[in-house]
């Protein structure tokens, strides 16, 4: 049987695809290609390879013995019952299709319990707010996420001036020069109306580590504290009107000694 082809805007099931090797050369190829420019197909690809497991091998039981009629019965179900669901057709569901859809109902609800689970009294704070994402959003992150970033000087040069004139920032590369560390990415990231520059690096004994600068109550100075957020280690420190927090897989220690490093530099 020929398999299935797949074209952007791509559907989890093409996800699925892809991650079990299952997709075509040349639709692989343009998957890869907006894998490398999208966020929003970056995350989600991330979040169906959570923790690098093995996605053929988790999912095979599943595809070999999902219930297909009952699955099907089950979306017909749905579809009579979306007020703004189309009229409805005979259509041949895939097993995969029926999977990969589950996979995203069950990532819906997750998103949903961690926005509406009830907030813990400091997580109150807005910049704890703020490290609780750039946590989050980190952790989804392994070596190949910054293997083939642009990072040359051209590009670096033009992301810093982004975060000298949306931040009112002015960084060198020089400031952001670590031990061990290669510089990737400076990028600008949005949550809700928080501007955040997120400052990437390769460290070549622990992965992706980054620092997250975003704008706080100039009256707020702090010290280094550290913390441990979604499996990451974050340094974390306010001064004159900026919340800068590193984060990482690195041991506790040796994050803290980076953070002392940049803390130093971008004085």
């Amino acid at each position: 049987m020929n398999a299935p082809r797949f074209t952007s805007p791509y559907a989890d099931e093409a996800i699925v695809a892809w991650l079990d090797g299952e997709m075509r050369a040349e639709d692989a190829q343009a998957f890869e290609t907006e894998l490398k420019r999208s966020e929003t197909l970056s995350a989600r690809t991330a979040e169906l390879m959570k923790s690098n497991q093995p996605f053929a091998d988790a999912f095979a039981p599943m595809l070999d013995e999902a219930p297909l009629e009952r699955m099907e019965s089950r979306l017909a179900y749905l579809l009579d019952n979306t007020p703004s669901a189309p009229k409805k057709e005979t259509v041949q569901v895939s097993r995969r299709a029926l999977i990969a859809a589950s996979v995203s109902f069950l990532l819906v609800g997750s998103a949903v319990g961690f926005w509406a689970r009830p907030v813990a009294k400091a997580e109150q704070d807005e910049s704890a707010r703020i490290r609780e994402l750039e946590a989050q959003y980190m952790s989804l992150y392994s070596p190949e996420t910054l293997a083939d970033v642009d990072s040359s000087p051209q590009v670096l040069a033009r992301s810093l001036q982004r975060t000298a004139r949306d931040l009112d920032l002015r960084l060198t590369t020089e400031q952001l020069t670590l031990p061990e560390a290669s510089l990737k990415s400076v990028r600008m990231l949005r949550y809700d109306d928080s501007l955040i520059t997120q400052i990437a690096w390769n460290h070549s004994n622990y992965g992706p580590m980054a620092l997250c600068i975003s704008r706080e109550d100039a009256s707020k100075q702090s010290a280094l504290a550290q913390e441990k957020r979604h499996g990451m280690n974050l340094v974390w420190w306010h001064r004159s009107g900026y919340q800068y927090v590193l984060i990482g897989r690195n041991p506790a220690d040796q994050l803290k000694r980076a953070a002392q490093v940049l803390s130093v530099a971008l004085v």
